[in-house]
C-alpha cells in the first residue's frame, strides 16, 4: 500500500496540472508560442552547424585521441586515456554528453555501472565557445570574463573528477581517429531529429516555469527572498535559471553588481539547471542517483563561484561593467546566447537517437574485417 501511494499522488498531480493547463489554454498557448518562436528564430539557425561539429568530434574519436595526449591532466585526475577523453569531450560539447558516453562504456562492458553513475556527476560542463564568445563577450563585454567563467567551471569539474575517479579502469586502448564519408549524412539526419527533441524540451520547461507562477510557487520564493533582502525580480530570475539555464539572461536586468553577477553566473553554469540534470539522468546509466547528482553540482557551483570571486579583481572592470547594459539589450534582440545555452542542454538527445544504429554498423564492419 505504501508503494502505491506515491504513484497515486503523482497520477493525481498530473491530472490536476492537465486540467489547470486546459482551463488556462490561452495563457499556455502564449507560452508555447513564445518558446517556439525562440526555437525558430534563434535556436535552429544557430545550433545546426555547432551540433554537427560536436557530433563529428565525438564520432571520429578525436576527443579520445586528445585525452590520450594530455598526460598531465590524465595523471592529475587518475583517469585512463579513454576516460580522460570522455571528460574532455564533456567539457567541450555539452552538459549531458558525459553521462551518455559513460553509459555507452558501461553497456560495452568497459566500465562498471556504479563507477559510471558516480563519474557522471563530474563529467558535466559547458563549452568555451559559449562561455567565452557569447556569455563573456556579449553579456559582460569582456573575453577575460568568459575565460574566467570557463576556467572556474572546468577547475570545479576537475576537482569533482579527482574525487569521483572510477576504481575500475577500462582496459581498451583509445580508438584511432577516423573520418568516413558516411559520418556526415548520419550527423545531418541525427541533427534534424535532435532539433525536434530540443524544441520539445524548451517548450516543456517553459510550461513548467509558467505553472510555477500560476501555482504561487514563485510568490512563495519571493517572500522568502524578501526576508533576506533580495528583490523580487532577482528571486524570480534566479529561480528561472535554476529550473532552466536558458533563462540565465534574466539576471542581467536585476541590477546586480558585476562583482556579484559574475560569480553567480559561474555558479549557475556549473550547476546546469534542473532541466540539464534531468537529461543526464535520462541519458545516463540506471544507477545514477538524483540526490547525488544534485549535491555534486551544488558543491561544484559553490567552488566555481568562489574561484570566480577570487579572480574578479584581476579583470578590467571599468571596461566590462558598462558593457553589461549593452549585453542585456543584445540578449533581447536575437542574441545567439539562448540558442547556445539550449545546445548545451539538449543536443545529446540527437546523439542518443542513433547510438544503437551506429553500434550495429560498427559490429558489422568488425566482422567483415
Amino acid at each position: 500500500m505504501r508503494n502505491r501511494l506515491p504513484q497515486a499522488l503523482a497520477a493525481i498531480a498530473l491530472l490536476l496540472l492537465l486540467l489547470l493547463t486546459a482551463h488556462r489554454a490561452d495563457a499556455a498557448a502564449a507560452v508555447i508560442s513564445d518558446r517556439l518562436r525562440l526555437c525558430a528564430e534563434t535556436l535552429i539557425p544557430s545550433l545546426f552547424g555547432c551540433t554537427l561539429l560536436a557530433d563529428l568530434l565525438r564520432e571520429s574519436g578525436a576527443g579520445q585521441w586528445l585525452g590520450g595526449r594530455l598526460g598531465l591532466l590524465r595523471r592529475a585526475l587518475r583517469l585512463s586515456s579513454a576516460l580522460t577523453g570522455i571528460f574532455l569531450v564533456s567539457q567541450l560539447a555539452g552538459y549531458p554528453v558525459g553521462a551518455m558516453l559513460l553509459r555507452q562504456e558501461c553497456e560495452r562492458g568497459r566500465l562498471s555501472e556504479s563507477d559510471a553513475a558516480v563519474f557522471s556527476c563530474a563529467a558535466f560542463g559547458g563549452g568555451p565557445a559559449f562561455l567565452v564568445g557569447l556569455c563573456g563577450v556579449q553579456l559582460f563585454g569582456s573575453a577575460a570574463a568568459g575565460w574566467l567563467l570557463w576556467g572556474a567551471c572546468f577547475a570545479a569539474n576537475c576537482a569533482a573528477a579527482r574525487l569521483l575517479s572510477p576504481r575500475s579502469v577500462p582496459l581498451h586502448p583509445p580508438a584511432p581517429v577516423h573520418f568516413t564519408v558516411t559520418m556526415i549524412p548520419q550527423a545531418v539526419s541525427g541533427t534534424v531529429a535532435g532539433m525536434l527533441q530540443i524544441c520539445g524540451t524548451v517548450v516543456l520547461f517553459g510550461l513548467a516555469a509558467w505553472l510555477c507562477e500560476l501555482l504561487g510557487i514563485a510568490a512563495i520564493l519571493v517572500k522568502i527572498g524578501a526576508l533576506a533582502g533580495i528583490s523580487a525580480q532577482t528571486v524570480r530570475a534566479a529561480a528561472a535559471a535554476v529550473l532552466d539555464v536558458t533563462r540565465l539572461t534574466e539576471l542581467l536586468h536585476c541590477g546586480i553588481r558585476f562583482q556579484v553577477l559574475l560569480p553567480l553566473t559561474a555558479a549557475m553554469l556549473s550547476f546546469g539547471g534542473l532541466c540539464v540534470q534531468m537529461q543526464c539522468l535520462a541519458l545516463g546509466v540506471r544507477g545514477m542517483r538524483p540526490l547525488r547528482l544534485l549535491c555534486t553540482r551544488l558543491l561544484t557551483a559553490l567552488l566555481a563561484a568562489l574561484l570566480t570571486a577570487l579572480a574578479v579583481p584581476l579583470l578590467p572592470l571599468p571596461e566590462a561593467a558598462p558593457a553589461m547594459a549593452q549585453g542585456a539589450e543584445i540578449s533581447q534582440t536575437g542574441s545567439l546566447l539562448p540558442g547556445i545555452l539550449i545546445l548545451l542542454t539538449g543536443f545529446p538527445v540527437a546523439l542518443y537517437l542513433r547510438d544503437d544504429t551506429r553500434e550495429e554498423s560498427r559490429m558489422i564492419r568488425r566482422r567483415s574485417a
